[in-house]
């Protein structure tokens, strides 16, 4: 029904021609030139295709997934077109920055000679016009006294005029003064004058018989102005007397009577007129406030006549002071005459001076201009000095800088093109699929044309040395790999999910975003999302550590990014919950899983990266680990210099920077700012003292890092041995071990070994406790069939890593050889005893160097060859020939894979002996006290099972020995058990029992519960006496977090006889032990079973010469055939045999057997 009501569409990956329009459509916007883009756009192209090869191979070779979806291909397009103009502008910028610093270098340099010949023309010129300037003041001194003499007496004669003027001014004052008084009156009276008008004065003129006080007006004035009365007769008939009124019309009718009043002369009265007219003004008929009554303008003539007399009284009071003040002028005038004089003489004198000092002043000027511009030249040759001192050390290495920029710039395009594939599709891959991809692809590029550097390294092309720095202090491994990992983590647009298996990458980011309040979640907590939402809201660092195979749907947004905007805010929905969205957040997601497979939706929403721990970042952490310990005055001084250097570096980045910015944007010459020039010798200054403290420092780096080179032959051994364990994972899904554990187990050793004075006795004893003891603690969890594998893998690293093997014939010995082309193989001598897969091993084997024309031996010496391979153990008996002489034992090895390989394990055997040890072919016996006398609270003991051992009774014995029988709580899981472990293990952690869980491969749906509760313990604190025992057949799915905790025993028979029997009395308790009464006898019957035993078990490696039926003889056997033999031999007095044969050898043993 599905295929009938569906329409089923197949998406293949996108074709060639679709990879080329997505990209065309896209770059079209960069502005690259036509055939460039085109280049581009097909390399885009073939990055795609071949990531998906890569892939593929990938896959097949290490059996782990990466899908290489358009995703990708869209992230590649994103991150160059992001990159290329921001990369070209960085390049470019930092370029011209060097070049307009040499620019300045070089122009200043080129000042120079110029300076120094400028102020040697000048030195002569300065001398001479100090001369005339010396020349002038002595002329100007001589001069000056002259002056001031003068100046002296003409001053105190300026004295005595001053106080005569004084004097003279102050009788004018009080001459004044008193006029001051009767000029009111004559103002008044003016004023009345002005105030007649012409109909007034007519008014006046054309009276026949005047009123008296009229007349006696005119007749004042006429008095005052000289006219003269005629004579009438009186009233009274008797003689002749004065009449004025005639002459008064007469006066009035003159035109200028007014002018002659205002004009009249009042300074000059007559002594006659004055005393005529004071019998008038005494009169008090004469009085304007009378003549008003009669005429208006009578009343003005009669105050101006008052005025004149009352002026007149003054005028001879002030008259004897003006004559005074009259001489007193005059003499003053004299005197002025003569200052003026010589006030000219000694302007005179001072113009000569004012001249003679300008010309001073002009002539000292030009001296001092030539003094500044001396100066100024030795202060530019100053600090041209101080520049070139400075900065001239830089200009080779500017110099050099620019040349290594422009071949960037030249280069940015394809450097950019490779990187960004590097950031879209190698995160998840190993370095060494790395390096062999990104080799093709500078091949690809530069074939298309392309500009790119012959070496293309992420680090150089965006990284960004402060930040690295940065990251290595915050425990990023040093390695290339880690580094262009953290790379491409900060380039991509998608969230990283980093495969951690060592949780190297977790520490790192705990590390680098403790600051920012980081947020750790598991998605085994039941409050994770909840804590995810609040740090989307707030912006803080998300680490989601731990993850499985699959990531819950309702991170989904998260990983995405998918918002919204609701008003002006940006919203994100995370399940049913809408959260404000923070542009600071971040979201880290780790595994622990070593080959995780994600299907291709997770990974278009996330950044696969690999940050499997590298063979060169795992020595340089455990030779730092080593140094730790045997020198830690080296290593703390060490990481001090590291920090050190790391701060030094910025520091001078940081100076460099600014003097190239001072520099840029210095304008005009740098030679003529002072604060400039100071500023960048400062930070030279500073630079310089950076430099030779870093030098110093490095130097002491030099010193200790050679002290503590001598102790890496033990990292690096060490490190062999790590990947040896971590390379296990690959044939077994229970074979996990932890670098925590790892390193645990190595200061184990650096503690444990025998110590030396000599570093290279000392090295050697460590080596070899290590080496052993990575052995004697991986046996234990390794199941027999795989010991020996174990052993020579072991082996063969080490001797790999110390040079002494050929990684080509070591891999013919594992592989074997393969004829691709038939119809070029030689003729098989000898068909009926030399297998077909033979003969193509031996005709492989002949294109290896050292076995040249084996293939012709065996031709040529056929009988001998054939009388090697009957022998009962060829790998004993020397080859024909000079074989024997000419190869070495690995190679050796090699022919018996070819044509006898029935005896490799012996071969093998024997080469591990010879270049190891003969203990690394006896695995130690299975010692369950041993064990746990090793363990912790916080650790689970895992027992790997195999078919036909149950460890209950080794378990029971064991808590026997320790009294923790009544707190051994069992449960085998099962449906419906999950609660019942809970509260088993709740209860072992607080009150410290021992919780043994049997069967955990019948639950795996559970073992999310209990990885949460192994994760956990450590932070618990248990009990003291707690600890979790496991059990589980080898499943794929078991928790590999648990696996790597843990430690790990494989209950199986061991292989040899005296391996069985020593691990069959380490299971004995000494309780067991001493329980029979018949001691001698029960011990000595105990080593007869035990013996009896270990020899049927070790038959069954015989196959079908030990046994028919591969019968599975077990411990629990042994259990009831010890118990019946202790209880008989305490029942009975006697020995009795018959009963002991029957129960224990055809009862209990041989009850198994069928045929």
């Amino acid at each position: 029904s599905l295929v009938n009501c569906c329409t089923i569409d197949w998406f293949f990956p996108w074709p060639k021609e679709g990879l080329v329009a997505v990209a065309s459509q896209f770059l079209s916007e960069l502005g690259l030139e036509q055939k460039l883009q085109a280049s581009v756009v097909e390399q885009c192209m073939a990055f795609q295709v071949s990531a998906r090869h890569l892939s593929d191979r990938f896959q097949q070779e290490l059996s782990k997934y990466n899908y290489v979806t358009p995703t990708s291909y869209l992230e590649l397009i994103s991150t160059f077109k992001g990159l290329l103009n921001v990369k070209k502008n960085e390049v470019e910028t930092q370029k011209n920055r060097y070049v307009i610093g040499l620019d300045k270098l070089l122009a200043c340099s080129d000042n120079v000679d110029q300076m120094k010949t400028e102020l040697i023309e000048l030195q002569p010129i300065l001398v001479d016009k100090t001369k005339q300037v010396e020349e002038l003041i002595v002329v100007l001194d001589r001069e000056s006294a002259e002056a001031a003499k003068v100046k002296e007496k003409t001053q105190a004669e300026e004295a005595i005029a001053a106080q005569k003027a004084a004097e003279t001014e102050e009788m004018k004052a009080s001459c004044e003064a008193n006029l001051a008084e009767a000029l009111p009156t004559l103002e008044a009276a003016v004023a009345a004058l002005k105030s007649l008008t012409k109909a007034d004065i007519t008014e006046m003129k054309s009276m026949k018989n005047p009123p008296k006080g009229v007349k006696l007006v005119m007749e004042g004035v006429c008095i005052m102005l000289g006219v003269k009365p005629v004579k009438v007769n009186s009233d009274d008939g008797k003689g002749k007397v004065d009449d004025y009124w005639k002459p008064s019309q007469g006066l009035l009718s003159d035109p200028r009577f007014m002018d002659k009043l205002i004009d009249y002369d009042k300074d000059n009265i007559p002594v006659e007129t004055i005393k005529k007219i004071k019998t008038y003004t005494t009169n008090p008929d004469f009085n304007p406030e009378v003549i008003i009554k009669v005429s208006k303008a009578a009343t003005g003539l009669c105050k101006w006549v008052r005025a004149m007399e009352v002026y007149d009284n003054v005028a001879k009071i002030v008259e004897p002071k003006r004559m005074a003040l009259a001489e007193a002028e005059a003499s003053l005038s004299m005197m002025m005459a003569d200052l003026s004089a010589k006030q000219a003489a000694l302007k005179q004198i001072t113009d000569k001076i004012a001249k003679l000092e300008a010309d001073f002043k002009a002539a000292n000027q030009e001296k001092q201009d030539l003094a500044n511009q001396v100066s100024m030249c030795e202060k530019k040759l100053d600090r041209a000095g101080k520049l070139l001192s400075g900065l001239g050390g830089e200009r080779a290495r500017w110099s050099e800088m620019v040349v290594v920029l422009g071949d960037q710039l030249v280069n940015v395009t394809g450097d950019v093109l490779i990187s960004s594939a590097i950031v879209a599709y190698m995160g998840v891959f190993t370095g060494e699929y790395r390096e062999s991809a990104i080799g093709e692809w500078i091949t690809s590029v530069k074939e298309k044309g392309i500009p790119c550097s012959s070496a293309v390294r992420l680090e150089q092309v965006l990284g960004n040395p402060v930040q690295i720095r940065d990251w290595n202090l915050y425990g990023l491994p040093r390695d290339t790999l880690s580094i262009d990992n953290a790379i491409i983590m900060s380039k991509s647009r998608r969230w990283p999910l980093m495969i951690d298996p060592q949780g190297q990458a977790n520490r790192w980011i705990r590390n680098m975003e403790k600051d920012n309040s980081l947020e750790v979640v598991k998605l085994s907590q039941s409050d994770f999302v909840r804590r995810i939402e609040g740090c989307v809201q707030y912006g803080r660092p998300v680490l989601l550590e731990n993850v499985g195979e699959t990531i819950d749907s309702i991170l989904e947004p998260v990983l995405t990014r998918q918002t919204y905007k609701s008003g002006n805010t940006v919203m994100m929905k995370i399940g049913d919950s809408a959260v404000e969205y923070s542009q600071q957040f971040k979201f880290y997601v780790t595994t622990k899983l070593p080959s995780p497979h994600y299907t291709p939706e997770i990974s278009t929403k996330v950044v696969l990266i690999n940050f499997t721990i590298t063979p060169q970042g795992l020595e340089d952490q455990l030779l730092a680990i080593l140094v730790k310990k045997e020198r830690p005055d080296l290593e703390e001084k060490n990481q001090e210099l590291v920090v050190q250097v790391a701060k030094g570096k910025n520091k001078l980045a940081e100076l460099e920077d600014k003097i190239l910015y001072l520099l840029a944007t210095a304008t005009g010459s740098l030679l003529d700012d002072d604060a400039l020039v100071n500023t960048l010798q400062s930070s030279k200054t500073i630079s310089n003292d950076v430099s030779e403290q870093l030098k110093i420092a490095e130097e002491t780096k030099v010193t200790i890092d050679l002290a503590r080179e001598n102790y890496r032959p033990s990292a690096f051994r060490s490190s062999i041995l790590y990947f040896v364990l971590n390379d296990l994972g690959l044939v077994d899904p229970m074979y996990q071990f932890s670098l925590d554990s790892y390193v645990t187990l190595f200061l184990q050793s650096i503690s444990r070994s025998a110590k030396s004075d000599k570093i290279d006795d000392r090295l050697k004893n460590l080596n070899e406790y290590h080496t052993y003891a990575v052995y004697q603690n991986t046996c234990r969890g390794l199941f027999e069939r795989h010991k020996l594998l174990f052993s020579l893998h072991m082996c063969t690293r080490i001797l790999e890593g110390s040079g002494k093997l050929d990684k080509d014939e070591y891999t013919f010995i594992l592989r074997g050889g393969q004829v691709l082309q038939k119809e070029l193989q030689p003729p098989n001598p000898s068909p009926e005893w030399i297998s077909e897969s033979s003969w193509d091993n031996l005709t492989e084997l002949a294109n290896l160097p050292a076995f040249r024309d084996i293939d012709s031996s065996f031709q040529q010496a056929n009988s001998d060859w054939r009388d090697w391979f009957m022998a009962g153990m060829p790998e004993s008996s020397p080859l024909p020939g000079d074989w024997q002489s000419n190869l070495n034992e690995l190679q050796r090895l090699a022919v018996l894979r070819s044509i006898r390989p029935d005896r490799v394990v012996f071969a093998a055997t024997s080469f591990i002996v010879n270049n190891l040890s003969v203990k690394y072919v006896e695995p130690p016996p299975f010692d369950l006290n041993a064990i746990f006398a090793e363990s912790s609270p916080e650790l689970p003991l895992i027992f790997v099972l195999s078919p036909g051992v149950d460890p209950v009774n080794a378990l029971t014995s064991l808590a026997t020995n320790h009294s923790m029988n009544d707190r051994l709580k069992t449960l085998a899981l099962g449906q419906g058990q999950a609660p019942i472990a809970n509260s088993l293990l709740e209860g072992g952690i607080k009150n410290g029992h021992w919780v043994f869980l049997a069967n955990c491969h019948l639950m795996l749906s559970w073992m999310n519960s209990l990885e949460k509760v192994v994760e956990g313990l450590r932070d618990a604190k248990p009990h003291a006496d707690f600890r979790l025992w496991l059990s589980s057949y080898p499943h794929p799915k078991f928790p590999i977090s648990i696996l790597q905790a843990g430690t790990k025993m494989v209950t199986e028979p061991p292989k040899g006889l005296k391996a069985n029997m020593i691990r069959l009395y380490n299971n004995l308790s000494d309780a067991q032990f001493t329980r029979c009464q018949a001691g001698l006898k029960y011990r000595r019957l105990l080593f007869a079973l035990v013996f009896f035993h270990a020899v049927l078990v070790e038959r069954k490696k015989f196959g079908t010469l030990g046994y028919n039926v591969p019968y599975d003889f077990n411990e629990s056997d042994f259990d009831i055939s010890e118990d019946c033999l202790a209880y008989y031999l305490d029942a009975y007095s006697s020995t009795p045999w018959d009963a002991l044969r029957y129960l224990i050898a055809e009862a209990n043993y041989g009850g198994r057997v069928t045929d």
